[in-house]
């Protein structure tokens, strides 16, 4: 499937990610950047909590079960809003200082978001390849059959929702948020297709409108920050390209494409000074969108806590000064104290909850040296050390420096330095040598130095449009010209010295997943293997099973051709005693008389085989729990009849065990 023909597809989702979301935050009381900018976020929390509901009643997801719902959600936010008195404010709320973007300042903004989203949507679709291309990373691999199971089960709840996931043996919290949404994307016929439009829309309109929304807050005197927003926001690789292609961590990257917009939401319900009833309104809209960020991925939470923590307080202080000198000074005493004292316990409470250990307690390696990890962060180098250095980011570096010091300056916004400083910190621990004790703090986020780093660009990008806004508005004085002169050329050097809003870079992630021979971190497909894997669809019966090694490729089977097997993802599912006979001793099926049992209990009709190895020049997937399936070589013979090949790949019929 081409990109033009998915077209109608990455609007159709985008729409629905979006529109919903958009509609309850402006019935409750949000403008419209604003509204657009949480919409999402909203959508998303909405949607997590519908499908969740669903399972426990019995409804079937589906794109018309979810609409559906959806609807009644803006229904309640109508009546809610009209007894609250928010649609009595048809312009929505104002934050304080805040002024109308006029129609030539609307005009730049949509001219700059054709320009950055333009460049993201086209370097994710140019380094992708087709619509249909399969990604071939670790979590690619779990995420594509799990949107294969939503559909085929019509469950997407994360309580269990994708327990087929595990052979049905277990049913965990999994957050499902992301796989609900794309399940159902309208136009799009594959998983596949579902989850790269997903990538498109992420990238260019969430997490674009989202830096929109927060600029508007932080800097909501001016227009010109907004309008450098996205331009700036396209200058990164941090995210989204590396979120959804050499992580595929597509739930992860939805929190993280939520986090800006919720965070501007969080302003405008806190900072203004409205009635206890717009309050509330504005409450309601801003519980859902932080539940978007929340049941995309848990880690959420912890993000909201690292970026909005500062913001917080300083609302919050600033509440307690006023209060002070209003003559209550003890009360205000007692309730920072409070504060202080809420975060340190529920800190302490996280660190050592159970589920939160297990995520903090992964083990993952680093450098022997913080230096490699600073040098990534100073120029927007994939702190993920497969790539070359092909562009860099130092007018962006530059930029963000300056808006710092400006911020400190002015005093203002000097939470957006404390949030910077704050992710750079963790990410440098994460990606620095694993002996280091306070390292443990980035195990919210599986000690994982590329997701940590995404974080960084809320700030930053809010700092850099500062510093260009400030910059434009000097050059403007000193030449007597108008300030879209300098901000034009601004733009320009952006574009420049990024070569291209790093072109090379942006397509060179992306397609090191997808279509760069051998693919970064191992080869699992190999073109003319997935072209046998799609022809599995009619040459293989309906009521095949298929065994294969799960890094060799069988699990794509599942979501590309509706052939089931005995590994749908590549971590090795527990609590399956078979499975594990299976992985360690199936090439001694002659000699083992479990090795049988296995297969028959499993029900394997047929064996999937790739001689491709680590050697090999396209550098095969390897691991080392799988040795019973390694580089199966079969015969023609009583015991296994070919049934189709592509590439190093094979498929047989297996009749050994009969």
């Amino acid at each position: 499937m081409s990109w033009a023909q998915a077209a109608p597809g990455v609007v159709g989702l985008a729409l629905i990610w979006v529109v919903p979301g958009y509609a309850v935050l402006r019935l409750l009381g949000f403008r419209g950047l604003l509204a657009l900018g949480g919409g999402a976020a909203v959508t998303s929390g909405l949607s997590g909590v519908l499908a969740i509901a669903y399972d426990l009643v019995g409804l079937r997801w589906s794109l018309g079960s979810l609409l559906l719902g959806l609807l009644l959600a803006v229904a309640v936010a109508a009546v809610l809003g009209r007894l609250l008195g928010s649609t009595q404010h048809p312009d929505g709320v104002t934050v304080a200082g805040e002024r109308e973007l006029r129609h030539t300042e609307r005009g730049w903004l949509a001219l700059t978001w054709a320009l950055g989203g333009g460049v993201l949507a086209a370097a994710m679709t140019t380094g992708m390849g087709r619509a249909d291309q399969p990604p071939q990373a670790w979590d690619a691999v779990f995420h594509l059959n799990a949107l294969w199971f939503v559909r085929e089960t019509g469950n997407a709840s994360s309580l269990g929702g994708l327990s087929p996931m595990y052979a049905d043996l277990a049913a965990p919290f999994y957050p499902a948020t992301w796989h609900g949404l794309v399940a159902v994307a309208p136009f799009l016929p594959g998983v596949t297709e579902a989850a790269n439009a997903s990538s498109v829309v992420l990238g260019s309109v969430v997490w674009v409108a989202g830096l929109v929304a927060l600029s508007r807050v932080v800097w909501p005197a001016r227009a010109l920050p907004t309008v450098l927003v996205p331009v700036l926001a396209a200058s990164y690789v941090a995210f989204p390209a590396i979120a959804v292609s050499m992580l595929a961590v597509w739930p992860f990257a939805l929190s993280v494409a939520c986090l800006p917009g919720t965070i501007a939401l969080v302003i405008a319900t806190l900072r203004g000074v409205l009635s206890w009833r717009m309050h509330l309104a504005l409450s309601l809209g801003l519980l859902w969108a932080v539940a978007g960020v929340v049941l995309a991925h848990p880690s959420g939470l912890f993000s909201l806590v690292l970026l909005a923590l500062p913001l917080l307080t300083v609302l919050l202080a600033r509440q307690l000064v006023r209060m002070g000198r209003r003559g209550r000074p003890v009360r205000a005493a007692l309730l920072m104290t409070v504060w202080v004292v809420a975060i340190v316990g529920t800190i302490v409470f996280l660190v050592n909850f159970p589920p939160v250990r297990s995520i903090m307690d992964y083990r993952r390696g680093g450098q022997d040296s913080y230096l490699p990890g600073v040098g990534s962060l100073l120029i927007d180098h994939p702190l993920i050390y497969v790539y070359k250095i092909t562009s860099v980011n130092l007018i962006g570096t530059a930029l963000v420096l300056l808006g710092g010091v400006l911020a400190l300056r002015w005093r203002h916004a000097r939470w957006l330095v404390v949030s910077l400083v704050a992710a750079a910190v963790l990410t440098l621990l994460a990606a620095g040598p694993p002996e280091q004790p306070l390292r443990v703090l980035a195990g919210f986020w599986y000690t994982q130095a590329s997701r940590i780093n995404q974080l960084m660009l809320v700030p930053a990008v809010m700092l850099a449009a500062g510093a260009g806004s400030w910059l434009s508005r000097v050059a403007a004085r000193r030449l007597g010209s108008p300030l879209w002169v300098p901000a034009a050329v601004l733009v320009v050097m952006i574009v420049t010295l990024t070569s291209g809003l790093r072109w090379t870079s942006q397509t060179q992630v992306m397609a090191s997943t997808y279509t760069t021979y051998p693919i970064a971190w191992g080869t699992i497909l190999e073109p003319e293997e997935i072209a046998m894997i799609d022809r599995a669809a009619t040459t293989l019966p309906d009521d095949a099973v298929v065994l294969g090694e799960a890094v060799a490729g069988s699990p794509y089977l599942l979501h590309r051709a509706g052939v089931d097997v005995v590994f749908p993802q590549l971590s090795p599912i527990p609590d399956s005693p078979e499975r594990t006979v299976l992985e360690q001793d199936f090439r001694d099926w002659r000699t083992r008389p479990e090795v049988c049992d296995a297969v028959r209990a499993l029900g394997v009709t047929h064996v999937y085989a790739d001689s491709l190895t680590f050697d090999d020049p396209l550098n095969a997937k390897w691991e080392e729990t799988t040795p019973g399936l390694r580089n199966l070589a079969p015969e023609e013979g009583p015991d296994f009849r070919r049934v189709d090949e592509g590439g190093s790949a094979s498929l047989w019929e297996f009749t050994g065990c009969s």
